[in-house]
């Protein structure tokens, strides 16, 4: 882990509401969606992850939850501007990896924005198919990965 941010669990009540208000200003907020949007009925029952930086501002943020015995999903996976290309999401993707591999689960799928197509490949995942179309204008596919 890179000393300039940590991966973690929200915890508190406080850490959630930081974590749902990243997820919806850069998953949702952009194309006018309403508050309440960055959620889904698998919050409950998902494993969840932030990250911070030094300063403890939230950074990143993703989620996994079970499909089945043996699948899961990554779903709302994103990092701030600022901090792309600084590791930040390869940490987040492989701490959750490991929590997919600790449940046992023998397959990764997510839905990934055409934008993030090449940031999925380059760890392992594979396009499957064209997926569906998110808010009328992006783009998503597809991809697996088989965990070891």
């Amino acid at each position: 882990m890179s000393p300039d941010f940590r991966v973690s669990r929200p915890v508190s009540d406080a850490d959630f509401e930081r974590y749902f208000a990243l997820r919806w200003q850069l998953l949702r907020a952009p194309w006018e969606q309403p508050r309440g949007s960055e959620r889904d009925e698998f919050e409950d029952v998902a494993f969840h992850l932030q990250v911070q930086d030094r300063s403890g501002r939230l950074i990143g943020i993703g989620r996994l939850h079970c499909i089945d015995d043996t699948r899961g999903q990554i779903r709302y996976m994103a990092v701030v501007d600022a901090w792309r290309g600084r590791g930040v999401g390869t940490a987040l993707l492989q701490a959750l990896e490991q929590q997919a591999r600790d449940w046992d689960l023998g397959e990764i799928r997510l839905h990934a924005r055409q934008a993030a197509v090449d940031f999925y490949t380059h760890h392992g995942y594979a396009v499957v198919a064209p997926s569906h179309t998110l808010f009328g204008s992006i783009p998503h596919f597809l991809m697996r990965k088989p965990l070891p």
